[in-house]
């Protein structure tokens, strides 16, 4: 999940650079007289080079990270592991990282709605690489890889210590070519041979799922894109107007995106002013981001969640559990409970910073925790049928009795 502020983005950039030479003090006071410095600001001292990305990093972390840090030690990380990445490691923090020119080009290609690949989406999990999802009719969910695997190789390359962005590049390919897969799965390990091929993200869907209960159904896949926002106003105007009485919200797999993105889908369900999230920073101030004014959509709903939930995902579905706006409906979510800032470095590469915590709208945090469902419905790996879908549809249909006043169906068990 990121801030989609690029203007502050960019005023922060120009206090950054003012700011570097003050950090080039610091870096000064810690490694001893610069021996000679580039027209590129690159510094060298008894062979180790401190270039001008290292200095911005420093200084973006010390001033935007959620927790306070110790630029000399940063700075000694650096000299003693050698690289951008290996400095940030030493944070713990797996989703503060850095991408090189390539991975950033690759990540701002993953928000858009197409790419060549094999159509999974990847996570660090207990300090491995792990697939959160497969993408439905990919070459990735053709092959029988399953959400919670563990990668442990591509092409025979192992993945342990492997930074996630690298990983992503590795799977990335042009559309016919292949690359095999090292998994984990139950203690037992195996090859998967994938043929690459162009993704298309599917961002919104929307059906009238029972036309006879007019109980309507729309999947969010992500919050990426300009248009998602719009596409699924769309998709609930035209529910509304075909006659919805219900909707069911699918959010299984949604791994996140953009905070704006999250607060703003929130929004539609909820009153203006009601609150969606709270965002936390390194003092412990809370900033509120609320529901604004404009078009809302009171209806029964139910949300269907999973482990792959995550993120932004959490926000929406934290804030209408919290409202009593919807029921969840599924199994415990991710439990990510952090806000990264997308920060670019003047050299075309950049880095991915958690600036904040945040809480749901009652104050809950979930980070590590994710978000219990108010009915438990779990997928066996062999269903042959989309069971926790039946769920909700049954009960979207006792909620819509319970409405009009008529008592809903009684169960036996």
């Amino acid at each position: 999940m990121s801030f989609r502020k690029a203007g502050a983005v960019r005023r922060w950039l120009v206090i950054m650079l003012l700011s570097v030479a003050l950090l080039g003090s610091l870096v000064v006071l810690v490694v001893g007289a610069p021996r000679a410095q580039d027209a590129a600001g690159t510094q060298n001292r008894d062979g180790v080079k401190i270039s001008r990305q290292v200095l911005e990093t420093v200084f973006l972390l010390k001033t935007y990270y959620y927790k306070e840090v110790n630029s000399t030690d940063l700075v000694n990380a650096y000299i003693e592991k050698g690289s951008i990445a290996d400095m940030l490691a030493t944070l713990k923090d797996p989703y503060t990282r850095y991408m090189d020119p390539k991975a950033y080009k690759e990540m701002q290609e993953n928000m858009k709605a197409s790419f060549d690949g094999i159509g999974i989406s990847i996570g660090m999990k207990d300090d491995r690489l792990t697939i959160i999802a497969p993408i439905e009719g990919t070459p990735g969910e053709r092959a029988g890889l399953k959400p919670g695997d563990h990668i442990t190789t591509i092409n025979g390359k192992p993945t342990k210590d492997m930074a996630q962005d690298y990983a992503v590049s590795l799977m990335r390919g042009p559309k016919g070519t292949e690359v095999i897969l090292g998994i984990e799965r139950g203690g037992k390990t195996f090859d998967v041979k994938i043929i690459r091929d162009t993704i298309k993200v599917p961002q919104v869907e929307s059906k009238m799922l029972d036309k006879q209960g007019k109980i309507g159904y729309i999947y969010l896949a992500t919050f990426f894109g300009d248009d998602t926002s719009a596409r699924f106003e769309d998709a609930l105007v035209k529910l509304q107007n075909e006659g919805m009485r219900g909707l069911i919200l699918d959010l299984r797999y949604n791994t996140g995106g953009e905070l704006d993105l999250a607060v703003d889908i929130a929004g539609k369900f909820l009153s203006s002013g009601d609150p969606i999230v709270h965002i936390v920073g390194r003092d412990g101030s809370r900033h509120t981001l609320s529901a604004g004014p404009g078009r809302h959509f009171k209806v029964p709903m139910v949300v269907l969640i999973n482990e792959a939930t995550a993120s932004a995902s959490e926000i929406l579905s934290g804030a209408l559990q919290d409202m009593k706006a919807a029921k969840l409906v599924g199994v415990k979510t991710f439990g990510k409970g952090l806000v990264q800032t997308i920060f670019p470095l003047s050299d075309g590469s950049a880095v991915s910073i958690t600036t904040h915590r945040y809480l749901t709208s009652a104050g809950r945090s979930i980070n590590h925790k994710g978000i219990e469902p108010d009915i438990v419905v779990k997928l066996p790996e062999d269903a042959k049928t989309d069971v926790q879908l039946d769920k909700a549809v049954e009960i979207m249909k006792d909620m819509l009795k319970v409405k009009i006043g008529e008592k809903p169906a009684e169960k036996a068990g």
